[in-house]
């Protein structure tokens, strides 16, 4: 195989048929290829935010504000809750946010130590145009190889595994 060949998870489960068979369950068959493709779908987001001047974390802040009713505002704890980073690294996406304008932060009540994060017109514009790009790119990836039909059943499956599994 050459220098810069990458490994396909078909490349991966042959070798681990090949050397390992044991490993190469049906659930860890799925768990590669979820794990895989999760891989490529991160890069394609990533590459779009990245031509928008903008980290996946912030993208990430941002919708998260963006789906919330207006004054689309959270309060950290809510952020770091829903996009599984943590408290330091929230701290440091909400302050290069804030210093680009692209929401603003308010002392949350009488305490003082906790700033609510709130979207500003800049930054809602900045999240409405990337999800647009990152939307249609991502409709265009998963139809290299599912149909419309084949696309709703599998999330339909996986919305199922999901609940059950978030559930326990």
């Amino acid at each position: 195989m050459g220098a810069n060949r990458r490994l396909t998870a078909r490349d991966l489960l042959e070798s681990r048929r090949r050397d390992w068979p044991e490993a190469v369950t049906p659930a860890a068959q799925l768990m590669v290829r979820l794990l895989r493709l999760g891989h490529l779908a991160f890069a394609n987001a990533s590459g779009i935010m990245a031509t928008h001047g903008l980290r996946f974390s912030e993208f990430e802040v941002l919708a998260a504000l963006r789906g919330e009713p207006p004054p689309h505002e959270l309060a950290p704890t809510d952020l770091y809750g829903a996009l599984l980073i943590s408290s330091g690294g929230l701290t440091k996406v909400l302050a290069s946010l804030e210093r680009r304008k692209l929401v603003a932060r308010r002392a949350a009540g009488d305490d003082g130590r906790s700033k609510l994060a709130r979207l500003t017109a800049k930054g809602r514009a900045l999240a409405e145009r990337a999800m647009a790009e990152v939307t249609s790119a991502d409709a265009a990836f998963m139809a290299r190889g599912l149909s419309p039909g084949e696309l709703e059943r599998l999330s339909a499956l996986l919305e199922r595994l999901l609940a059950a599994v978030e559930e326990a």
